[in-house]
C-alpha cells in the first residue's frame, strides 16, 4: 500500500515549509534513511529522510511550491502501484493561513478548529460570544489571535465571503481590496484564495502597457524573505516605537577587550564588541525587567533571564539566534556560544531552538559605517538595540578638546509598556556600564 510523504513540523512556530528541491524523480526507488528531499521554512532549511523503502510514486508538491505542516507531499510505494486520493490533495500557500486563524471554514459558528494560533482568553471570549475563529484576523506575533481581535471583531463583526455569491475567502478578499483585483472576474472551479487573486493580480501587470525597455517581471521570493517581510511588518503595526540615541566613549571597553584578549585566546576563543555588549546588556536588562519582557492580550511577562539575540546577515537576510541566559554566563561563555550560532546560522545548521525563545535584540550596523539606525523591534520583545560604528570625535574633557573614539547605542523601545524615561535610564544605565566595564563584575 502507498504510504504518505509528509512535510514535517520542524519547530512549535512552524506552519508552513517550501520544497527546495526533491533529491529523486518519479518512478525512482527511494531507500529508507535516503535525503528525499529539502524544505525550507521562514528561519532554516532541512533535509528530510525517507523513512520507508520504496518507489516515488508520485509528486504533489513539486519544488519551488508551499505546505502546510503535515500535508501530504509525496507517495511512496511499489512500482505500478495505484493512489487513491491522491488527486484531492492541496498544495497553495493558503492552508497554512488556516493555522493562523486567518482563514474560515464553510461554517459561520463551528467549535473552535485545532491549529488556530490564538491566546486563551481569545479562544475563552470566542467560544462565550460562539464565535468560529477561523473569522477573526490575528494582528499578534505569526498571525496569533488576541483577546483585542476578537473584542474588534464582536464590535464590528466581518462577512463570511464564502457565502456569497463567488466564494472567496477572507484573505483572498482582503487581498483583492488592496491589489484592486475584481474578485468577480477570477474563475476558478472552487473558491477564490489567495493564489488566484496574486494569479490575477500578476496577469493585469503583464498585459499593461510597458514602461521602458527595462522592465522586469516580479519574482516569487523565498520563504525567509517572505517571513521577514510579515515580521517587519507585524511589527510595525504592533509597536508604537521611538528610537532613542545615546552617544559612548568605547576608550575604556577598547582597553578591557585588549586585556582579556590573551585569557580568550587561550580559550580559543575570538572576543568581539558584540560579546562585551551583549554580556553589558544583559546585567541591565536584569536591572530592567519591564524591558526583558513581552507584552499581549494586555499582560506583561517578565522573563526570568535575558535571552539575548544577535542579528547574523546571511545570504538571504537577516536571522537572530539568541543566546539563552546571558545573565548567568560568562563572558567567554557568552563569546563561545555566540560564534558557534553565527556559523551554525551562515552554514544553514541553526536548529529551531536557537531560533525563538528571545528576549532582547541586538543588531550591529558599526562594521558598515553607520552612526545611526532605527532598528525594528522583533516581536514579541519589546525593545531592541542598534550598534553603531566607532567613530574618532573631539569631545571636551576637564574643559580640554580631546580625540576619543565615540559610538552611539539607538535604542528602539515599545513605548506600550516602555516609555521615554524608562528607556532613557535604561540606554544611560548601559552606556555607563560600557564606559566602565568594570562595574560588570560589581
Amino acid at each position: 500500500m502507498a504510504q504518505e510523504v509528509l512535510l514535517p513540523k520542524l519547530g512549535l512556530t512552524m506552519t508552513e515549509g517550501t520544497i527546495d528541491e526533491w533529491k529523486f524523480k518519479e518512478g525512482e526507488h527511494v531507500k529508507k534513511g535516503d535525503i528525499l528531499y529539502s524544505v525550507s521554512t521562514d528561519k532554516l532549511t532541512n533535509d528530510v529522510e525517507a523513512d520507508t523503502e520504496g518507489v516515488l510514486l508520485k509528486i504533489l508538491v513539486p519544488a519551488g511550491e508551499t505546505a502546510a505542516c503535515k500535508a501530504v507531499v509525496a507517495y511512496l510505494g511499489e512500482a505500478g502501484e495505484i493512489i487513491t486520493g491522491a488527486s484531492a490533495q492541496t498544495k497553495t500557500e493558503e492552508k497554512p493561513q488556516e493555522q493562523m486563524g486567518k482563514v474560515t471554514t464553510e461554517s459561520s459558528a463551528a467549535p473552535i478548529r485545532e491549529g488556530i494560533l490564538a491566546s486563551p482568553a481569545a479562544k475563552k471570549l470566542a467560544k462565550e460570544k460562539n464565535i468560529e475563529l477561523g473569522l477573526v484576523v490575528g494582528t499578534g506575533p505569526n498571525g496569533r489571535i488576541t483577546l483585542q481581535d476578537v473584542e474588534d471583531y464582536i464590535a464590528n463583526p466581518q462577512p463570511d465571503n464564502s457565502t456569497e455569491k463567488t466564494k472567496t475567502s477572507p484573505m483572498a478578499a482582503k487581498l483583492a481590496e488592496e491589489l484592486g483585483v475584481d474578485i468577480e472576474t477570477i474563475t476558478t472551479d472552487g473558491r477564490v484564495m489567495k493564489k488566484d487573486v496574486l494569479a490575477a493580480a500578476n496577469a493585469e501587470t503583464t498585459i499593461a502597457p510597458a514602461m521602458s525597455n527595462n522592465d522586469q517581471q516580479p519574482v516569487k521570493v523565498n520563504a525567509l524573505r517572505r517571513s521577514i517581510a510579515a515580521n517587519m511588518t507585524l511589527s510595525w503595526q504592533t509597536s508604537p516605537r521611538v528610537t532613542y540615541t545615546h552617544p559612548v566613549d568605547t576608550t575604556a571597553m577598547k582597553e578591557m577587550r585588549d586585556k582579556l584578549k590573551i585569557a580568550c585566546k587561550e580559550d580559543n576563543v575570538k572576543l568581539t564588541f558584540n560579546h562585551i555588549i551583549m554580556k553589558m546588556t544583559a546585567k541591565v536588562l536584569m536591572e530592567f525587567p519591564d524591558v526583558n519582557a513581552s507584552f499581549a492580550d494586555n499582560m506583561l511577562t517578565r522573563h526570568t533571564h535575558a535571552n539575548v539575540g544577535l542579528a547574523v546577515a546571511t545570504g538571504d537576510g537577516l536571522i537572530v539566534p539568541n543566546v539563552k541566559g546571558v545573565d548567568t554566563k560568562s563572558l567567554i561563555e557568552v563569546a563561545k556560544e555566540t560564534e558557534a550560532l553565527i556559523e551554525a546560522a551562515r552554514s544553514g545548521k541553526i536548529s529551531m531552538e536557537d531560533m525563538t525563545g528571545g528576549t532582547f535584540t541586538i543588531s550591529n550596523l558599526g562594521p558598515y559605517g553607520i552612526t545611526n539606525f532605527s532598528p525594528i523591534i522583533n516581536q514579541p520583545e519589546l525593545a531592541i538595540l542598534g550598534v553603531c560604528d566607532m567613530v574618532e570625535t573631539p569631545v571636551v574633557r576637564n574643559g580640554q578638546i580631546e580625540i576619543r573614539p565615540m559610538m552611539n547605542l539607538c535604542l528602539t523601545a515599545d513605548h506600550r509598556v516602555v516609555d521615554g524615561v524608562m528607556a532613557a535610564k535604561f540606554l544611560k544605565r548601559l552606556c555607563d556600564l560600557l564606559e566602565n566595564p568594570y562595574l560588570l563584575f560589581t
